[in-house]
This record gives C-alpha cells, structure tokens and sequence, in this order.
C-alpha cells in the first residue's frame, strides 16, 4: 500500500495555480484513453488484413474504437474550463489578476520543453532508425514546431499526426485572455447567456459554409464551440458549484444518460461536432455533481494517468506504430475482438511504461513554474560565466537568470 502511494505521489500532476481539480483529470483519462483505442484500432485494421473477415465495423469494440477521437474534443472543453479559471476568478470572485506575460510565459514553459522532445525525438528515430529522408522531413518538423504545419500544408503534422491538435489549442492559448473578457459581464444570466449566444453562432457558421476538410477544418475556427463550453462549465463550477448538491443520485443518472448518449450522437450522426455539445454538457454536469460518477473519475488511479495525458499523447502514436510493426502479426488470424485485445495486452502498457518515463523525466520537471530559474542556477554554480555570455540580457531579465 506504501509502495503504491509512493509512486502516485511521485507521478502526480503539479497544477499551476496549485489548486488540484480530480474531476478534470478524470475526464482526461476518458479522453486519452479514448484516442489510443483509436489510433491502435485503426492500426490493428489497416495493418493485418485478417481483421476484416469477421466484420470489424459492425462490431461493437471497434465501433468504440473508431470514436475515440472525439476524445480530442473533450480535451478542448477541458482546454477551455482550465484556462478560462484564473481570469473568471479573478473577475466572479474577485481573486488576483493573471497577469498576460505570465499566461503567456507559463503556456511557453509548461508545454513546448516536452512538445520539442518529442517532435525531435520522433524526427532523430525516423530519419536515424527508418532511413526515412532528413531534408524532406525537416520542413515538416520545421512546421510542426511553429505550430503553423495545418495552415502551411493542410494536413496535420506528418511526423507525428497527434500534433494538429496541439495547432488549434495554441490558437486559443492566444486568443483565450481576450475571450476571457465574457466574464467582466457582471449579471450571471446575461453572461452565461453570452457564451451559450457565442456557441450557438459558432456551429451555425460552421452549417451554413461547413468547412469541409483543409486549413479551416484544423484551425480553432472549426472548434471553437467547445472552448467555449469549458468557458460556460468554469463559470458553473465556479459560482455555483461550490457546495455539494442535494440531487446527486439524480445526477449519477444523467451522467449515464450523458455517456449513452454521446456514443450515440458519434456513431449516429454525420456532423457530431454540432449535437456533440448538449450530451457533453451534461457528461461534464454530472462529474461534478454526481456522488458515484464524481467518485469513479476522482480515483487516484485515473486522475494520475489522466494527469500524465499530455506526455501520452504526444508519444502513443509513435509507440504503437513502432511497437505495433512487431507485434501486429501476432493472434491475427484469431478474429477481431481478439487480434485487438492482444494488440492491447502488448501495446498499452508498453505506451504507458514509456508514458510515464517520459513524464517523470521530461514534463513533470516543467510543471515547476520557476523550473527556467532553477535551471539557470545550475548552470550558473557550474559555468558562471558561460551562460552569460551566450544569452542576451534582456532573455536573462526574463527568465529571470
């Protein structure tokens, strides 16, 4: 039992703000969990021809898997509820004010250290280990690493496909302070109103010219929607769900029927992301609100696997495809359902051990908001004069060196 709460304590998320809100990672679990059934379903299929002799679309495991995508959209009602906090606090409760060049450094520090590793690493492995050619790839990480590779080709990233994802949530990173002005709106129904005003006319832009596929289907423009839903849901959580509520049990079921049905609305419906948002709504409602739903996705377990989704993401699709290429021949000829969950005995906890290496060694270290300092310091004890001389003063003041 020691041995257990040692390693969750050594693998937990360091928040920002220091305030730890498990619902969220919970539904961070779901999310990834989600897109790498995904990515290892849509592996498992195209890579052993096998698969297809038992009808894997009209199956109910791969039917799940071919939806696990959405859990990107869940990420950006996350993306959303997160970032909206320290500025609706600020103006709904009257906490301190998040200064721009804080937001703005803090998305730099705690996200690129562990983005540029794994871009990097994935170019070094497919260039050194594959063969594959360095001058055509390195447009491409070049790209990638601006995050402008959807703009530029119109396609996500060919490195690593996850990271078009990461485009669009640097969209609304920049954009976020300026949206985030909804809440100096003092009145809650006309606020909330507000929000629920600005969805409504993002998805009836987006039926009216439907984007299609291209550079507007992988910009914030085809997402917006659910941004703003983290908005609406930090507001709730903040104003109105600090004391616990009397219809929990109610709330257990909703949550049920929330689940039920936003599998329904993707597997159902042609354009998910307009219906997707009242069942999500009520998805993230219930996590609250409910007593066993709120309990299921507050288990130490799934928060701090939720809590290392990032590094997951950034590695999984790599990994499979890596490990997937060794692998795949392996149960292929036994039927879908159980070419995948050997695919999935073997695969995940590979992903998951180099996950969670990954983690410890390269994001949690970045999670530190003072980690540029930190660093600083070391190389000042060691090198006092090296660094110095090598970085400008005006980069010194800012990362304070």
């Amino acid at each position: 039992m020691r041995r257990g709460q040692w390693l969750l304590s050594s693998l937990s998320r360091r928040t920002t703000s220091g305030q730890f809100i498990p619902e969220i990672d919970g539904l961070r679990f779901v999310s990834i969990a989600g897109v790498v059934l995904f990515h290892l379903c849509g592996y498992t299929v195209v890579k052993s021809k096998a698969v297809h002799v038992d009808g894997a679309a009209a199956n109910l495991v791969a039917l799940l898997g071919s939806t696990g995508h959405y859990g990107v959209q869940l990420f950006f009602i996350i993306s959303g509820f997160v970032l909206a906090l320290p500025f609706a606090r600020h103006r709904l409760l009257d906490g301190p004010r998040p200064p721009l060049r804080a937001y703005y450094l803090r998305r730099l520090t705690r996200l690129e250290p562990p983005y540029i590793v794994a871009m990097v690493g994935v170019f070094a492995v497919a260039t050194l280990h594959y063969g594959a050619s360095a001058r055509a790839l390195a447009p491409h990480l070049a790209a990638s690493l601006a995050y402008i590779h959807n703009l530029v080709y119109g396609v996500g990233s060919t490195l690593n496909i996850v990271a078009w994802s990461l485009e669009v949530e640097v969209q609304f990173y920049l954009l976020a302070p300026l949206l985030a002005m909804v809440f100096v709106v003092r009145s809650q129904i006309a606020r909330r109103l507000a929000i629920v005003a600005a969805i409504g006319i993002t998805v009836l832009i987006q039926l009216l010219w439907p984007f299609g596929v291209g550079r507007l289907a992988l910009s914030l423009a085809h997402y917006l929607q659910f941004f703003l839903l983290g908005f609406l849901i930090a507001d709730l959580y903040l104003v109105s769900w600090q004391t616990p509520s009397q219809r929990e049990r109610l709330w257990d079921g909703v949550g049920i029927v929330g689940w039920i049905a936003l599998l329904a609305v993707w597997t159902l419906v042609t354009n998910p992301n307009v219906l997707f948002l009242a069942p999500a709504f009520l998805v993230f409602y219930a996590t609250f609100r409910g007593r066993v739903i709120r309990a299921v996705f507050s288990n130490v377990w799934i928060t701090t696997i939720g809590g290392m989704c990032y590094s997951i993401y950034l590695l999984h699709y790599p990994l499979i495809s890596a490990v997937g290429r060794h692998t795949t021949p392996i149960a292929s000829h036994g039927g879908f359902i159980a070419h995948l969950l050997v695919q999935m005995a073997l695969v995940v906890p590979i992903v998951l051990v180099a996950s969670t290496i990954f983690f410890v060694l390269i994001e949690r270290p970045c999670m530190r908001k003072d980690w540029p300092q930190r660093l600083g310091a070391w190389f000042r004890t060691r090198w006092p004069s090296f660094g110095r001389s090598l970085i400008p003063r005006r980069v010194r003041s800012i990362w304070g060196a």
